[in-house]
């Protein structure tokens, strides 16, 4: 059975994307909800990952290293819609969300297929990993940092250090009695008291740094929501918070739909744009626009196209290439838009056949 309270998760992450995208600084209450909005990548890595733990039962390694192989280049679409310079698209390699989400989730999944380790494991990785950003952070740059920024380390935007620590984070909320969680947000809403009493620097709002404020409130926010999906009754979240399943559901789509809107606003209603009216802008016509789209390109034989896995490979190249060759700009944008689209829509297909390839069987031949 479908598990609701993650789809439930996922489905509050998708609004605080729009928080989080739109980046309203009118007055307290709009900045208190960007500001909420800052903690939508710990959420929603923090969900993405838990599918490892059901992909490891099931899965064999093969294909799920080449299923997340291609989300991570094909997730590239994504980068290129929202890199405001095209003219150093590969130069440096920088990791966005499908990245880190294709890394985070392969790792889940090796950890849990070799390892099946307890919930305090997920945690204690979950905090080590942020002491290792710690410590990499007091080491003096003597030029060794540059080999591994972008992808490793900062700078960078969502690099590998620190922000694996959402993904282990979401296992233990997943995996542990849900009573653990609210313990979890309890004392971290104790640190951060402890912190501030102390006069140490906490940095709440500073994601990109992943400062110690930072940290302990993503802990604080991630358990206490874990905690309240999980005690929510299914049929309740069923009956009552539909939508927000719906949202949940297809996550994907709505992440790519929501940043084309709002590139849409930015540069063609710049009237509305810092305005309260752009959240029920952004938030309505990203809806329609999921729901106008199936039907739209299931009549240009999309779907049929993309059950063969040569069109995926077509998908692939496409995303590659046009950064390349396409000038800066929105023809660039729309076009990897519209690749973005393609692949939220039918990346299932994808996946499902994917991820069920193995390793060619060994040969055994006979000696003698």
């Amino acid at each position: 059975m479908r598990d609701l309270s993650l789809d439930l998760l996922k489905g509050v992450a998708c609004v605080l994307m729009v928080l989080a995208h739109t980046q309203l600084q009118i007055d307290l209450p709009s900045k208190v909800l960007t500001f909420l909005g800052s903690f939508t990548p710990i959420l929603f890595f923090a969900v993405s990952g838990i599918t490892a733990n059901f992909q490891a039962r099931k899965y064999p390694v093969a294909g799920i290293l080449i299923t997340y192989a291609m989300i991570f280049l094909l997730g590239l679409s994504f980068t290129a819609m929202t890199r405001e310079d095209f003219s150093t698209f590969w130069v440096p390699f920088d990791m966005d969300i499908l990245q880190i989400i294709a890394v985070g989730v392969l790792t889940l999944y090796l950890v849990q297929r070799f390892l099946q380790p307890g919930p305090w494991f997920h945690l204690g990785v979950a905090m080590a990993i942020f002491a290792l950003k710690l410590a990499t952070d007091a080491l003096p740059d003597t030029g060794w940092r540059d080999y591994l920024a972008y992808v490793f380390l900062e700078p960078g935007n969502f690099v590998i250090i620190p922000w694996l620590f959402p993904f282990f984070l979401g296992m233990f909320c997943h995996l542990s009695p849900n009573r653990h969680n609210l313990w979890l947000a309890g004392a971290a809403l104790l640190a951060m008291g402890l912190a501030w009493g102390l006069g140490l620097p906490l940095g709440i709002d500073n994601r990109w740094d992943m400062t110690l404020g930072y940290l302990l409130f993503s802990l604080f926010l991630t358990a206490a929501a874990f905690y309240v999906a999980r005690w929510l009754s299914p049929a309740f979240v069923a009956r009552f918070l539909s939508p927000l399943l719906w949202l949940g559901k297809f996550s994907l789509l709505f992440l790519y739909v929501h940043m084309g809107v709002i590139w849409l606003i930015r540069h063609y209603s710049q009237g509305i744009w810092g305005t309260y009216w752009v959240w029920p802008l952004v938030g309505l016509a990203s809806i329609g626009l999921m729901w106008v789209l199936p039907p739209l390109l299931g009549a240009l034989r999309i779907p049929a196209l993309m059950a063969r896995f040569p069109a995926w490979l077509l998908l692939l190249a496409l995303v590659l290439v046009t950064p390349l060759v396409l000038p800066t700009g929105a023809t660039l944008v729309l076009t990897q838009f519209a690749l973005g689209l393609v692949f939220s829509l039918y990346y299932a297909a994808m996946t499902q056949a994917l991820k069920g390839v193995a390793w060619p069987a060994a040969s055994t031949a006979r000696v003698g």
